[in-house]
């Protein structure tokens, strides 16, 4: 998450996808089904998106 933040702070206001900070953040993506889709983020955090 430290990462993530420094990523952040170093950055100008966010105006489109930016493929080095979601990979700062994001550990891995499980997809168990088309209606179960698992993000877990790199401090171990996980999200249905």
């Amino acid at each position: 998450m430290d990462n993530f933040i420094q990523e952040v702070r170093e950055q100008e206001l966010i105006k489109e996808f930016d493929a080095r900070l979601w990979g700062s953040l994001v550990d891995f993506i499980t997809v168990y089904s088309k209606d179960d889709i698992r993000v877990t983020f790199k401090d171990g955090t996980e999200i249905r998106a």
